[in-house]
């Protein structure tokens, strides 16, 4: 199938796939390539419960390997495309975009800037710019001030003319539809950030590392989710597997990490992928999957917990 046809072929199954009324929540249907949807907090973005990560995609061994990944996270139900401007100095970006080319509006964008030198709002500027380009669009679905790395952290992005001011800015510009935070160090980032959002920084979503064995340390479930919950923040997992710490030291296996994860009040996770059958693999979970019972949940913690250290979870370092 050449491109155009490529490009014909998923914009004419997937219309409808992103006309799901905002607040509800889908199963997919049996037979189809849909994937079951979950609303973003309080936005009325309705999304698969499976993004492909954006990392991954900028690692892929050309761009020939990148847009058949790409296509086949379309031609499997994803609809969200994780992204940063800082991935391969913008070559995610970039092959994403050419990658997508033709299907803006049956696909959701996500980037994020990061300076974590400034966080001023004149290099969250700039990084928008070069997004909005790299990616081929006028506008970006969802932007995220990405890595806060500590309270400190929080407070030089959240001060004035630092870059939270410029995030939120651009969606009131209509260049991005929803703004978020991203952090994987430390839950007391996202609890600062939170104490922001009580002020009147209203963003709408937060993406965090979340997989079983985070739960014994340093845990963002136990103390960050909910917290983000209760204000009606959208959930975005990341490092699901623990960056694949957890399937090489054969700890879990990928299908409990993902099942794990869905379990939790999130509305997406971000899984990096670089094979288009790893792609194909983790969609057919999302179509089949079921939540874990409380005791489930707890089984899988404590047979694993003997395992857990930092060293698995080298990014909260």
């Amino acid at each position: 199938m050449d491109r155009r046809q490529f490009v014909s072929t998923v914009v004419g199954v997937t219309a409808g796939a992103m006309t799901v009324r905002p607040g509800t929540a889908t199963g997919a249907r049996s037979g189809s390539t849909e994937l079951p949807t979950r609303r973003l907090g309080q936005s009325d973005l309705v999304l698969p419960i499976l993004s492909l990560g954006g990392f991954h995609v900028g690692r892929a061994g050309s761009e020939g390997d990148a847009r058949r990944l790409v296509e086949t996270a379309v031609e499997e139900g994803i609809r969200l495309f994780d992204n940063a401007e800082s991935y391969q100095s913008g070559r995610a970006e970039r092959w994403v975009g050419a990658a997508l080319e033709g299907m803006r509006h049956e696909v959701l964008l996500m980037s994020k800037t990061f300076n974590l030198e400034q966080r001023s709002a004149e290099s969250a500027r700039r990084h928008l710019e070069g997004s909005l380009e790299r990616l081929r669009t006028d506008y970006l679905d969802l932007w995220q001030l990405h890595s806060i790395r500590s309270v400190e952290d929080v407070d030089r992005a959240f001060r004035a003319g630092g870059a939270m001011e410029y995030i939120l800015g651009a969606k009131e510009q209509g260049l991005v539809r929803y703004v978020g935070v991203t952090g994987h160090v430390t839950p007391a980032a996202h609890r600062r950030a939170l104490e922001y959002w009580d002020r009147g920084f209203k963003f709408d979503a937060m993406q965090l590392p979340l997989n079983p064995i985070d739960y014994h340390q340093q845990s963002f479930q136990q103390e960050g989710l909910p917290h983000i919950v209760q204000r009606g923040i959208g959930v975005i997992a990341m490092k699901t597997s623990a960056q694949a710490a957890l399937l090489r030291e054969r700890i879990c296996t990928i299908d409990e990490c993902l099942r794990y994860v869905w379990s939790l009040p999130i509305a997406v996770a971000v899984v990096g992928m670089e094979r288009p059958q790893e792609v194909r693999h983790n969609a057919r979970q999302a179509r089949e999957f079921t939540p874990m019972s409380a005791a489930e949940l707890d089984a899988l913690r404590q047979r694993i917990q003997s395992q857990a250290r930092l060293q698995l979870e080298w990014y909260k370092r």
